[in-house]
């Protein structure tokens, strides 16, 4: 259940503090420091309402969440997803905001493989905590937030507690996983003061909805685990069931026509038996690491990255210079502002310069007239 404002105010007033900060705005900051200024100083309203990708992203959350209240099973979360989908389609709701063409391919991709979770999604646990309320203290800081989704496993015989967080972008590898990890450590953080858990028992996962992670056998017998986005189960696992049918002394006529099945039905379900053992096919988790060391450093960042925010917030107040919160947007950041922020250049003066500025080919439309275009959003939101 979420705090009403009433609620948090007497949190505050209870911890003798003015503001409870949250990951999504000092995020928000990190990410563009110009839409920071718009969104939590000026309160400027959003004026593009035509990106799915929060609202989707919000509906899947939703529904997962209702499947785990027992409100929901596989076969009417993706019911309700059809149903969610359609109003998205009404509303002019698109994946690529400046190519009709690519924003097609992306939905056609992405539904699919969304449709696919909502079917074959397994389930964790019979008694999860969705979306519990928690605190944490950062320095002289206090953060609020809602875990969306907490369990406890066993593993090797020792209790863990698992705090997952649903994704429904594209998988995190590498540094964009350790990039993208602040919130989950934070809220790794918030466990650990709240239970005295230590970090070794305090498992932080991202569960990637679009994909699957598939471990396999090698031929000399060991095994791999690769990650497939769902909707290219039977094309991508192609080779490695190849393999296997000819280990197995299938011929070439049998082992062109389970090829084939394994595309139609985008799984492996129509292999033989001993060729399906040779695969496991489950969600896609990818966790990270926690440690003393690691939440340390994290801290120490946060606690930085507010002292900047109020020194600058402070000046702002003193000086109304909107250059305090300046940063140029990039050809690499602009695909955010294109297709992801909720300003258009009318508001983000930054993306504006960069539109006016760049070398715009192929016919990429500027987006100056967006927030015209979508007035009527407003009344459906």
């Amino acid at each position: 259940m979420r705090k009403t404002n009433e609620e948090l105010e007497q949190i505050k007033k209870e911890l003798n503090v003015t503001k409870l900060w949250s990951w999504s705005k000092i995020n928000t900051y990190m990410t563009d420091p110009y839409e920071y200024m718009l969104k939590y100083i000026l309160h400027v309203p959003e004026d593009r309402n035509d990106s799915i990708y929060g609202i989707s992203g919000n509906c899947a959350h939703n529904l997962i969440e209702d499947f785990y209240r027992n409100e929901l099973n596989h076969e009417s979360m993706l019911d309700t997803y059809e149903e969610k989908l359609f109003e998205f389609n009404t509303m002019g709701l698109m994946y690529d905001r400046s190519d009709n063409e690519k924003n097609e391919k992306i939905a056609k991709k992405y539904e699919e493989c969304m449709r696919h979770y909502f079917l074959n999604h397994k389930r964790v646990t019979d008694k999860p905590i969705i979306e519990p309320f928690i605190l944490i203290k950062i320095g002289n800081h206090y953060f609020q937030g809602y875990i969306d989704f907490l369990n406890v496993e066993y593993r090797n015989g020792k209790r863990k507690v698992v705090i997952t967080d649903w994704k429904t972008s594209s998988i995190y590898k590498g540094q964009k996983l350790i990039d993208n990890s602040g919130q989950l450590l934070l809220y790794g953080e918030g466990i650990h003061q709240k239970s005295n858990i230590p970090y070794e028992d305090i498992i932080l996962r991202f569960n990637f909805m679009k994909y699957v992670n598939v471990k396999y056998t090698q031929k000399k017998g060991d095994q791999k685990i690769r990650q497939i986005e769902r909707n290219a189960i039977g094309e991508k696992l192609q080779s490695n069931a190849k393999t296997w049918l000819k280990h197995f002394k299938y011929s070439e006529d049998e082992i062109e026509n389970y090829l084939q099945q394994m595309v139609d039905i985008n799984g492996i379900e129509c292999l033989p038996q001993e060729v399906q053992d040779m695969f496991e096919i489950d969600d896609c988790y990818i966790e990270v690491e926690i440690s003393e060391g690691i939440i340390n450093e994290h801290k120490k960042n946060i606690i930085n990255v507010i002292e900047e925010i109020i020194e600058k917030e402070k000046e702002f107040k003193e000086t109304k210079n909107k250059d305090l919160f300046w940063k140029d947007v990039t050809r690499e950041s602009s695909y955010f502002h294109a297709n992801l922020s909720g300003y258009s250049s009318l508001h983000h003066i930054p993306y504006k310069k960069y539109l006016d500025e760049a070398d715009f080919q192929n016919g990429v439309i500027e987006d100056r007239s967006i927030a015209e275009d979508f007035d009527w959003l407003d009344e459906i939101l």
